[in-house]
């Protein structure tokens, strides 16, 4: 009898014990759906109080792009910052001194002002404080402030004013918890000329899965004027940017980007800026300049994957180099051509747990390759200091999806033997 009674617990334990599960998951989704209920109950009786969930829009990061989510005749304030630590490694490749102490900077603190107009014209704007001050050692300057114009619905619209230029993965999307590690990849620094900004007017728009910007813009200069010190052997266009201070318009310049986005986490596309960079100042003939680049991001499951390659050409070099001193026979010539790319993967070990409270932790490994110098005119000779490869390994720990802690080493390196290592620590934010 005994065993009989032990057997037929078991069976019934086994049964039931599926059943209780089954109701386990089935309570936790329904404990889900009630939160989500209940912030949305939330925001409807807080109505424009209520802050909106931040997400990338039009080609403008999260925080970038909240005006777009308000009301008309609203008023919206975001932003983001950043503060990063640097550790050099004493010794340089090749093992002399490097000479670098280490540095710690807020890098960036950036307000978003933007206004809604209507449905159909809205403002916004950055204002980026550098390096925390206003001086010799940072600056204040406006990185964005533009209209659109909708006049039907995203499809189609009308962007004037001081415009971020729609090149690369990062020169738009460029807040701090958007991209891993604590310093953006250096080809979209010193190829990609990023942080680049351009007053100009063009069009803009999303229709179905392709996005697309197209502008005309105040081109590049090239040679050292008014503010402006030109380009350079070692950090390419990068210092022929006039940030839309007084910019020469003597030659404007065409930039345009198409991307598509066939599934959920997938994006593909590419980029062309065409112009002219002398902006008809003396002894200087027409400087063309051409960069173009092609891009891919997929991210699936809590892992990501980034790719990124990008050219440049610059004609008349020669004559350049007479304007800007750059001695023949040296080593100083600025690049007739430049390429750059990079890999990077990512993974968000938290995917697996549902990224409990809204947690991630994403370590990841990026490899750079680039060279500002890869030709230049047969009178001047290479720098090998400016071929370099560089490789990044990392994480990135969310708290939640608005602010970062980040810690990765670099291991850079270069021809000439002079790449000098560093550990990086940042914090970063977005509001």
């Amino acid at each position: 009898m005994t065993i009989r009674l032990t057997l037929a617990a078991l069976v019934l334990a086994a049964v039931a014990a599926p059943a209780a599960r089954a109701q386990d998951a089935k309570m936790a989704d329904l404990e889900r759906k009630v939160e989500a209920l209940a912030g949305e109950i939330e925001r409807l009786k807080l109505g424009e109080a209520a802050e909106p969930d931040l997400k990338a829009a039009l080609g403008l990061g999260p925080a970038a792009a909240k005006v777009y989510q308000k009301s008309p005749k609203r008023v919206s304030v975001g932003g983001y910052g950043e503060m990063v630590y640097e550790n050099y490694q004493p010794k340089k490749q090749n093992g002399t001194g490097a000479g670098k102490r280490d540095v710690v900077d807020l890098s960036r603190a950036i307000l978003y002002v933007g206004y809604k107009f209507s449905d159909r014209v809205t403002f916004n704007s950055e204002i980026e404080f550098e390096h925390a001050t206003e001086g010799k050692r940072g600056e204040v300057s406006v990185e964005m402030a533009a209209l659109d114009f909708k006049p039907f619905d995203d499809r189609l619209g009308l962007r004037a004013g001081l415009m971020l230029m729609p090149v690369g993965l990062v020169n738009e999307m460029h807040e701090p918890t958007t991209f891993n590690g604590a310093k953006r990849p250096s080809v979209e620094s010193n190829v990609i000329p990023s942080t680049w900004r351009e007053n100009g007017v063009g069009l803009f728009g999303e229709w179905g899965p392709a996005s697309y910007r197209s502008y005309v813009v105040s081109g590049l200069q090239a040679a050292t004027d008014t503010g402006v010190t030109g380009f350079s052997a070692s950090s390419g266009l990068r210092n022929g940017r006039s940030s839309g201070s007084k910019s020469y318009m003597q030659d404007a310049a065409w930039v345009t980007r198409l991307d598509l986005s066939p599934a959920e986490g997938f994006l593909f596309g590419g980029s062309l800026y065409v112009g002219e960079a002398d902006q008809s100042q003396l002894r200087l003939p027409a400087v063309p300049v051409t960069l173009w680049e092609t891009h891919a991001k997929l991210a699936w499951r809590g892992a990501e994957l980034r790719a990124l390659y990008a050219q440049v050409k610059v004609g008349n070099v020669d004559s350049l180099n007479a304007v800007q001193g750059n001695a023949v026979g040296g080593t100083g010539s600025v690049g007739s051509d430049m390429f750059g790319g990079y890999l990077e993967a990512a993974y968000d070990v938290l995917t697996p747990w549902g990224n409990p409270k809204g947690q991630s932790l994403t370590p990841f490994v990026r490899y750079e390759r680039y060279d500002t110098q890869a030709g230049v005119p047969h009178a001047w000779v290479k720098n090998p200091s400016n071929s370099r490869v560089e490789y990044t390994v990392g994480a990135g720990y969310k708290p939640l999806t608005q602010v970062v802690l980040k810690a990765d080493h670099q291991f850079l390196k270069d021809q000439g033997q002079t790449g000098v290592g560093q550990t990086n620590l940042a914090i970063g934010y977005i509001f």
